[in-house]
């Protein structure tokens, strides 16, 4: 009796178009909870990559700001214990101020709603789509129809999650990229940290040694062409860093909408090689 009841039943679901009606519904459900588990995905990485962005970006930022505001003004300082210090025939503080001191507008990060390309509230097929499944309309026309956008809107919302896909992909680009940067700007800063450390200490030492020939050692400045050798390309060693740092600092490194300029991500690699060749020939 089970046997012809299961019978009678697969023949009434086919005449009536159940069958179609059911498979629209089972395939509504997957596509749901695909969709679902997709966005939740999306919004949690665009969320993380975001903000690991604008950290990196808000060092970079800093870096620029600590570049003009403490490293150069530390190495004037030093300078301004010297005197005769003439590079390319114009005094140094002239020619610093002209072709140092000059601080680009900071790195920008889009608002986080702007990263999310995907607009959720253009998903309301699906809703309409269950609408349909669920009012109970059961005949073979509508039941082919209503799989058919089932269909149509999972092949869609297939297309949707792909570009959501392909969105954080670029997203982890611009991370990388920044990422490099930041590395850039660390290892540099350090050295030209320790550079400038030793030109002080070497200055000062310069005038200890100094002292017993001059009244008041705070007023005393050494003149830079009888300094040591050592310390005449220490100066010039700064100089010339604080020119690619400079440069450095004064790249963009990413567009007003917050993709990558990959020219400058570029030029900020060959910048940090040439700095750090500099480096070591004063190391």
């Amino acid at each position: 009796m089970s046997f012809v009841r299961r019978a009678c039943s697969k023949a009434w679901n086919a005449v009536t178009g159940k069958k179609y009606a059911i498979e629209a519904e089972e395939l509504y459900r997957k596509t749901t909870e695909k969709y679902e588990t997709a966005c939740e995905h999306y919004q949690k990485q665009v969320e993380q990559i975001g903000k690991s962005i604008e950290q990196r970006v808000s060092r970079i930022n800093q870096y620029k700001l600590d570049i003009y505001e403490v490293h150069f003004e530390r190495f004037k300082n030093i300078a301004r214990r010297l005197k005769n210090v003439i590079i390319q025939g114009q005094p140094f503080e002239e020619l610093f101020d002209d072709s140092i001191l000059e601080i680009k507008q900071h790195v920008e990060l889009r608002e986080q709603h702007e990263l999310m390309l995907i607009d959720f509230d253009n998903m309301s097929f699906l809703e309409t789509v269950g609408m349909i499944l669920t009012l109970g309309i059961f005949s073979r026309k509508k039941a082919k129809e209503s799989l058919a956008k089932v269909r149509e809107e999972a092949a869609r919302i297939d297309e949707e999650i792909e570009k959501m896909n392909t969105q954080l992909t670029q997203l982890g680009v611009v991370l990388k990229s920044i990422d490099a940067v930041v590395g850039y700007f660390d290892s540099l800063i350090l050295n030209y940290e320790k550079l400038l450390q030793r030109f002080e200490w070497g200055v000062q030492s310069q005038r200890v040694y100094q002292m017993s020939e001059q009244n008041n050692l705070f007023s005393l400045r050494l003149d830079f062409r009888l300094l040591p050798t050592i310390h005449i390309e220490e100066f010039l060693a700064l100089f010339n860093l604080s020119v690619v740092l400079k440069q450095m600092a004064n790249l963009g490194y990413l567009t007003e909408q917050g993709d990558v300029l990959e020219a400058d991500t570029e030029r900020a690699e060959k910048l940090y090689k040439v700095l750090n060749d500099k480096f070591n020939q004063a190391s």
